[in-house]
């Protein structure tokens, strides 16, 4: 018969909480002084006589004189001998499946100074550099744990150890001892930790205190491993600052898998005896509620009844979450996080546990703003404009910001949403951005890319003005005046323009007929200095804002990159002929098509390839412009009604006039009275 070694039956020891153990035998029990009673098992006891002792690990019966430790407590209930007790019990050590400490030596349990804890915490620094360096401990949490978020990796510290500590270390005796003494590495001077990823454990003070690892391959039989001696140390202790409320899991895996699909409250247990004094001191106080998460096995069910009896000796209320699969990982490589908060409402009705992963995902704004839209989901913000629909493209400018509106950092680019490439090459900028994983970035450009294609543009953009009931039948009595034109002739007038009756109502007309179909355009002739650009300007100011275009100088190229529908039924007014210069071919068509379009070559920014695009800007749109030009090619001047300005000596001296009353006291009442006109004018137009 194989001996059990000392060093199997230390771990164990130092491995297995008696008073947890008892308990999850079912043995109820309650503090007394340092120690803790109950009802004994092994006779028929109606008075509390047994005692357990957690300091000293031993119980004692005052009635029948059974008393141990924790291994003679298995062999008298299970009726078993030593070496089958103390398997029965390796099987229960949090720290290894085999029984195993993941140290060689038992002397290890010794408390860790604050020297041992800063070349403990540079340790854990070079892990966690290894798994960035060594992707097969990512892979295993992606592939085998479904884990997708680096944030989460990050969140928790995880490191991976691949046996290259070695080679770094100094050659430093005392180095070397003391990772030896921590159990860093064991005897040989081998990494106790090789081929895990690994989770380090912190103090209150946020110190490294311990370290978990679960190796990444099933080869070897000790997949799971700590530091020997008793557990110290909490994993995502922050948990407590955020919600009154946590989340227990029997394992880190488990409280790792629950923090990646939103739920940032969850601190996990060392195993089902693995709710440790440290754990009971954090949550004293600070938690109302433990929602207890363990695995759907018998042993689960027994060690969460245990949790339970303590958590209520804290007068913490818990509710017992029950699991229809083995364990919380294997859950959600089917399940949902909407399906596990159905499961906590199961276990407490009034729950009101909701996944980040979720609130993340709900819509939180939208507003239409001109010709395009914002939307918002959680803290990420898209200001889309500029949409342009075709049959294989919709080509939209959208700004990526946790505020659009504000002056933050921002992502501001033109993309063909139909692109998968283009969505996938903006959402790596965005990920960056928003801190956030590419995979919910994706998510927020598929539902953006709905409401591009159901997003339809409103005729009239801001600015339009709102009349009472008393202004618009003001407007139809207008309408209705047989002498309309003559009012606004003397409009005109009073505003500064003498004479040129006849321009003054084409240029008009031209104006308000933006809104036809086909509508007029004006060319305004004469001199420099003459005062066709007052004439021009005048009609503009009679214009709702919103309803014209006006330039000096328009470039070659400028009018094809507008927005799509930017000058439909609008006014476009140039003040010079001349600063059109290569644009007229394009004014030209849009006054003939209704429409111009161009195709350019550019470079795909998520391919790096050229590309065809093309631009459309719709019309129609009424043109205004003026020249000193004295002949205009033909082209042009068949598209516009051609007006000459009265340079004669009696309209000169008639300007000349108007402006010296324009120093003069009638001068400034009819200043007041051009304010008053251009109101009423532009009520007419929103009516």
């Amino acid at each position: 018969m194989k001996v059990i070694s000392q060093e199997r039956i230390d771990a164990v020891k130092k491995g297995i909480d008696i008073k947890s153990y008892i308990e999850s035998r079912g043995i109820a029990l309650k503090k007394q002084g340092r120690s803790y009673v109950g009802l004994c098992q092994f006779h028929k006891d109606i008075k509390p006589s047994l005692s357990v002792t957690p300091d000293k690990q031993l119980f004692n019966c005052f009635g029948c004189g059974a008393s141990g430790d924790v291994i003679k407590f298995v062999m008298m209930s299970d009726k078993v001998e030593f070496k089958e007790a103390v398997e029965k019990l390796e099987e229960k050590v949090p720290y290894s499946e085999s029984g195993q400490a993941s140290s060689k030596n038992p002397e290890q349990s010794q408390p860790i100074n604050i020297k041992d804890k800063r070349l403990l915490s540079r340790v854990v620094s070079y892990y966690q550099k290894i798994l960035g360096e060594d992707r097969r401990g990512v892979e295993y949490l992606k592939e085998k744990r479904g884990i997708n978020s680096i944030q989460t990796l990050k969140d928790f510290g995880i490191g991976f150890v691949n046996g290259n500590l070695k080679q770094i270390l100094p050659e430093d005796k005392e180095v070397i001892e003391n990772l030896k003494k921590i159990g860093i590495l064991n005897d040989k001077g081998n990494e106790s930790f090789y081929n895990c990823v690994v989770f380090p454990l912190y103090d209150v003070n946020g110190s490294v205190v311990g370290l978990y690892g679960r190796n990444i391959t099933d080869e070897n039989s000790i997949n799971h491993l700590y530091l020997a001696g008793p557990k110290k140390g909490i994993i995502n202790r922050q948990a407590v600052k955020i919600s009154q409320t946590i989340i227990l899991t029997e394992s880190v895996i488990d409280a790792l898998t629950l923090y990646d699909q939103g739920f940032k409250n969850v601190i996990p247990a060392y195993g089902v005896n693995g709710l440790i004094d440290e754990h009971i001191a954090l949550f004293h106080k600070r938690i109302k509620e433990v929602y207890i998460v363990f695995d759907a096995d018998e042993a689960g069910l027994k060690g969460a009844e245990a949790v339970s009896v303590r958590l209520k000796e804290k007068e913490i209320v818990s509710y017992i979450v029950n699991l229809p699969v083995k364990d919380v990982n294997i859950f959600f490589k089917r399940q949902t996080p909407e399906e596990f908060e159905a499961l906590l409402k199961n276990a407490n009705p009034k729950s009101l546990e909701q996944s980040e992963n979720v609130i993340k995902r709900k819509q939180s704004l939208y507003k239409e703003i001109g010709n395009g839209f914002i939307v918002g989901y959680s803290e990420r913000q898209y200001h889309m404009k500029g949409i342009q629909r075709g049959d294989t493209q919709l080509k939209v400018t959208i700004k990526a910001s946790k505020d659009v509106e504000g002056n933050v950092p921002f992502e501001l680019s033109t993309i063909d949403m139909y692109s998968s490439r283009s969505r996938i090459w903006f959402g790596k900028l965005c990920a960056d951005l928003f801190s956030a994983s590419e995979e919910l970035i994706r998510e927020d450009l598929g539902k953006i890319l709905n409401l591009c294609e159901e997003f339809k543009p409103k005729t009239r953009e801001k600015g339009v003005i709102e009349v009472t009931e008393e202004e618009r039948s003001e407007a139809e009595n207008f309408l209705k005046n047989p002498k309309m034109f003559e009012e606004i002739l003397s409009d005109i007038e009073i505003m500064g323009v003498v004479g040129e009756e006849i321009n003054k109502i084409i240029c008009y007309l031209t104006a308000v007929s933006r809104k036809l179909d086909k509508p007029l355009s004006s060319l305004i002739q004469s001199r420099s200095g003459a005062g066709k650009s007052t004439l021009q300007n005048t009609i503009i100011k009679l214009m709702p804002e919103e309803e014209y275009e006006q330039y000096t100088r328009v470039t070659d190229q400028a009018l094809f990159y507008k927005e799509e529908d930017s000058l439909v039924h609008k006014i476009l007014a140039i003040e010079e002929e001349a600063g059109v210069g290569g644009a007229a071919y394009s004014i030209r068509n849009i006054q003939s098509c209704g429409k111009i379009s161009v195709a350019t070559t550019g470079k795909d920014p998520a391919t790096g390839k050229m590309k065809t695009e093309k631009y459309t800007v719709e019309g129609p749109v009424a043109v205004m412009l003026t020249t000193t030009s004295a002949e205009l090619d033909q082209e042009t001047a068949s598209r516009f009604l051609s007006l000459s300005i009265d340079e004669s000596t009696q309209m000169t001296s008639a300007i000349h006039d108007k402006q010296r009353e324009a120093r003069t006291i009638e001068g400034l009442i009819k200043k007041k009275r051009t304010e008053k006109i251009k109101k009423n004018t532009k009520q007419r137009k929103g009516c």
